[in-house]
């Protein structure tokens, strides 16, 4: 072997001060550590020369280039081993279980454990097996809690919320929101095939247990409310005098009154609810119940016997169920948010639109829950009130917890940045603050200590039982971006801006999405709007100004909607910041935000997400059929081609892909509608199946078009302004049509978040090879990155791939070949590979802390992977103490190359001098 020289290009400010030549047996030493190629060494070099140049900034946090947000919630992010030693955490920004020790009165970190793509619950099943909740991953990451590693992945079904375990013998009970499913796992035999719940009501998340029953809530359950089209309310079905369309919302006429010199009110449809004696009624009490032909059966709660697995329901409970514990006398305790949509128009609704309630249902006899205010003190006469009593509120409640005696509660608010401490019967007791953004709660009555997670910023809060205060709080490293954490209150903050300290954009746009119903914000005091947008594409045809009663509309998702600008459905808001008078006209609060706060705002809602759509293929191409509807790729083409709009032009031309959507408005003339509308996108449209108008038990009462009048899209499509063939032939174009409109690709492949655990190559399957080799394939074509995480003996460990022949491990030096790496996995030693979006492979995959510093190599040095300040210290591998890293000191390394017992060139005081060792001496190049 011929002598290899180290050096640095000339002129770099890093140059080494002397050539230095190794000698061929130190080489081959080299070599057999860790692989160690010279273009290895030159790439590492190359680094350090990189970091020099760009001078000796501050760590930074993660940059939205890094960091994919898709807004994900929390359902039970904390939770503590059984004999009240560990605290458990997920820390949904980096993909990781966090793990503290609390037996002090400072909860100590201890650790944490890489599991999937955001985690979201998390409960200890002993105290040494824990089982975390990937909410995009699909799967249930199950953690040795002594040895820190993931033994096993279980995969659950489209987008998991929760798991419990309950029943003789034991099993581990699943929530699988988007199937409405829960699924049944037998804890003892991970390989036997789930039992399947299907749940009737929309989102099942939150779980709860006592034992011998599972409870789970409805998270889209709705109120009972639905939406009449516009040629019912226009037809004599009406209850009023002359079929007035508008209706009155107050006698026979409008509050607030309308205003002088006001143009005809469009048509539109009409929001009713089902009241208790059956009957149909609006917000003036008109009955419609002979127009509404379809059921909603308003499930909010699934009682599940967790023997028998028999299922039963409470209903009427409120609109969204966030979360749940059994409390007193064995009765479940739900709480959440309840909407007041069936009210008309924005002036009143200014504050007063969104409840926060805590229901009480005894599972033996549900059809009688008790249902209390968590805000008492508010009475929502008023929308506005002074900021004192505005901070009395809790707002977006997401989880609550009781004491074993169930005689004290807590509730804690996400919009609030509280804990409610409640009695038995919900009346508030004291109010807590704590950090920012309260998602979960865990109690430790032995110490005294109520633990609460604290998502938007990162931490745990401390709180003692007697003092009712909070007494410490613990940070934990979170990735996220300054653009996301700085613009996320103005949609969650309740106290900061609505008037009565429970309301907050995020009422509606829960999470940053949909609440799934219809309010009618118009305001018959307005005055119209001069119309400002593009319509028609420039072409022949008007679209007219806009009126300020616009009749009801659905709840839009924040999430995509820019660059699809003008927004709304009547496109009549020309972007984001021209919603700023929501918060002082809908929300309540005395301003609107500054221009400092708008952009920081906008800044945020701008880095969300939509998740892979379930309806593809992994390689994230169309599938050839679909359950329940017909072929996407058919429907792909049909969409493009088919002549559907009056025979003159297909789908493509107004609805782009690949959003669907486009910022032009169309006439009302041309859409044979009331009003003109601008053309939505439609990358959400799966999300919105549930109602049926022939069926008496339906999820949901809103889900196409702008109103959510029609129940399904082959009804839509079956209008007359559009175009199939005859017959069954037509039928089938619809379906698929439809089929392709369910699937429609996000900017999130497919294959994000799949995971596969390697126990070892002789046991893995061909499924989970070919899944292997199929996201191997999709990281070298540049639609993913694919890493891979676990304990090799005893040492946590990552990797990041770069090719089949690389992958990138948390040592600088070290790599690996795909087949190397699969090697690897052993029983005790397995391997968890996972998707994750392009970009982001290298935070989660090998240096969490983006300091510039291979996660290993910390660890290996002393310093914090998950701290970006803390870093190995560099001055430790000036050898010979001459103020500066450089050739001397490498010579001296190599000099001491192999085992060696407490010596000055073994770095990372492991016993030898290797390749670990020449990572950190060319990571401290220079001065120091």
């Amino acid at each position: 072997m011929p002598k290899l020289p180290l050096a640095v290009a000339a002129g770099s400010a890093l140059a080494l001060s002397t050539a230095v030549l190794v000698p061929e047996p130190v080489q081959a030493k080299v070599r057999s550590a860790h692989d160690l190629s010279r273009k290895e060494v030159l790439a590492l070099i190359d680094q350090v020369v990189t970091r020099e140049r760009a001078g000796s900034q501050p760590p930074q946090r993660a940059t939205t280039a890094s960091f994919w947000n898709w807004e994900t919630p929390h359902v039970h992010p904390i939770d503590l081993t059984p004999d009240r030693s560990m605290l458990l955490a997920v820390n949904l920004a980096d993909g990781v279980l966090e793990l503290f020790d609390v037996t002090g009165t400072t909860p100590a970190r201890l650790g944490s454990v890489p599991v999937g793509v955001d985690p979201v619950s998390v409960r200890a099943r002993s105290n040494t097996e824990a089982w975390v909740v990937n909410h995009l991953s699909d799967t249930i990451s199950i953690i040795d809690l002594p040895t820190r590693r993931v033994r096993a992945t279980l995969s659950t079904g489209d987008e998991p919320c929760d798991v419990v375990f309950a029943g003789s013998p034991l099993r581990a009970f699943v929530s699988v929101s988007q199937l409405n499913e829960v699924r049944v796992f037998d804890p003892a035999n991970l390989a036997t095939s789930p039992t399947v719940l299907s749940i009737q009501g929309e989102d099942p998340r939150a779980l709860a247990t006592d034992g011998t029953r599972v409870y789970a809530a409805i998270f889209e359950s709705g109120n009972a409310t639905t939406m009449l089209s516009e040629a019912v309310v226009s037809s004599s079905a009406n209850p009023y005098a002359g079929d007035p369309n508008p209706p009155p919302n107050s006698g026979t006429g409008f509050n607030p009154p309308l205003t002088s010199g006001l143009p005809t009110a469009p048509r539109g449809g009409l929001i009713v609810r089902k009241q208790a004696d059956g009957t149909w009624r609006d917000d003036n009490n008109g009955n419609w119940t002979s127009s509404v032909t379809w059921g909603l059966h308003d499930q909010d709660l699934a009682i599940i016997n967790a023997s028998t697995l028999a299922t039963t329901y409470a209903k009427g409970l409120m609109t969204t169920n966030m979360a749940l514990d059994v409390g007193p006398s064995g009765r479940v305790t739900v709480v959440g948010t309840e909407a007041t949509n069936l009210t008309r128009f924005e002036p009143l609704l200014k504050g007063t639109f969104i409840r926060v309630r805590m229901a009480s249902v005894d599972p033996a006899a549900p059809t009688t829950p008790t249902i209390v205010d968590l805000n008492p003190h508010l009475n929502y006469t008023t929308g506005t009130l002074p900021q004192a009593q505005r901070d009395l509120s809790i707002g977006d409640p997401r989880a609550i917890i009781w004491n074993a005696a169930r005689t004290t509660g807590w509730v804690a608010g996400m919009g609030s940045n509280n804990v409610l401490q409640i009695n038995a019967s919900g009346v508030p007791q004291a109010r807590i603050e704590v950090g920012e953004g309260p998602t979960g709660l865990a109690l430790d009555e032995s110490r005294g200590a109520l633990y609460v997670m604290n998502k938007f910023d990162g931490s745990i809060s401390r709180v003692s039982m007697s003092g009712g205060t909070e007494t410490a709080r613990v940070a934990f490293h979170d990735s996220t971006p300054v653009d996301i954490s700085a613009g996320r209150p103005f949609l969650y903050d309740t106290h900061r801006t609505s008037g009565l300290g429970q309301a907050s954009c995020g009422s509606c746009h829960i999470d940053g999405k949909l609440d799934f119903i219809g309010w009618d914000l118009g305001d018959p005091s307005g005055s119209v709007k001069t119309f400002n947008q593009n319509c028609n594409f420039g072409l022949a045809g008007g679209c007219a100004n806009w009126h300020p009663m616009k009749g009801p509309m659905t709840t839009q998702t924040l999430v995509g909607i820019f660059g699809a600008e003008p927004l709304h459905w009547r496109g009549d808001r020309e972007g984001l910041p021209a919603f700023n008078g929501a918060f002082v006209g809908l929300v309540g609060d005395d301003t609107q935000l500054t221009q400092a706060e708008m952009t920081a705002f906008v800044q945020f809602v701008a880095t969300m997400r939509f998740p892979p759509n379930p309806n593809r293929n992994i390689d994230n191409s169309l599938k050839t059929s679909l359950a329940g509807s017909g072929n996407p790729s058919n429907g792909q083409t049909l969409f493009n081609t088919l002549q559907v709009d009056g025979a003159a032009t297909n789908c493509a031309v107004c609805h782009r892909l690949p959003t669907g959507g486009l910022g032009v408005v169309i006439s009302a003339n041309l859409l044979q509608e009331p009003q003109s509308m601008k053309i939505p996108q439609l990358q959400n449209l799966h999300e919105k199946t549930g109602f049926l108008k022939t069926s008496q038990t339906n999820n949901r009462g809103f889900a196409f078009t702008h109103d959510g009048g029609f129940d399904t899209l082959i009804n839509f499509l079956n209008l007359g302004v559009f175009s199939f063939a005859s017959g069954s032939t037509g039928q089938q174009q619809r379906r698929d049509l439809e089929a392709f409109m369910f699937s429609l690709a996000t900017d999130t492949h497919a294959a994000v978040g799949q995971q596969v655990t390697l126990t070892s190559l002789a046991t893995a399957t061909p499924a989970q090879l070919a899944m292997l080799d199929t996201l191997a394939s999709l990281a070298a074509n540049g639609n993913i990155d694919l890493i891979a995480k676990g304990n090799i003996n005893g040492q946590a460990r990552g990797w990041m791939f770069l090719s089949t022949a690389e992958w990138q491990s948390d040592r600088a030096v070290e790599s690996a070949t795909t087949a190397q790496l699969r090697a690897m996995a052993a029983p005790g030693s397995e391997i968890t590979f996972t998707a994750v979006p392009d970009g982001t492979g290298i935070r989660l995959g090998y240096d969490r802390d983006l300091d510039g510093f291979a996660d290993r190599d910390e660890l290996d040095a002393g310093s914090d992977p998950a701290d970006p300040t803390s870093v190995p210290q560099l001055c430790t591998a000036d050898l010979t103490q001459d103020g500066v890293v450089n050739g001397a000191d490498l010579g001296f390394l190599l000099g001491a190359w192999g085992a060696c017992s407490g010596c000055a060139a073994d770095l990372n005081d492991d016993g030898s001098v290797d390749g670990a060792d020449l990572g950190l001496m060319l990571g401290a190049w220079g001065g120091c």
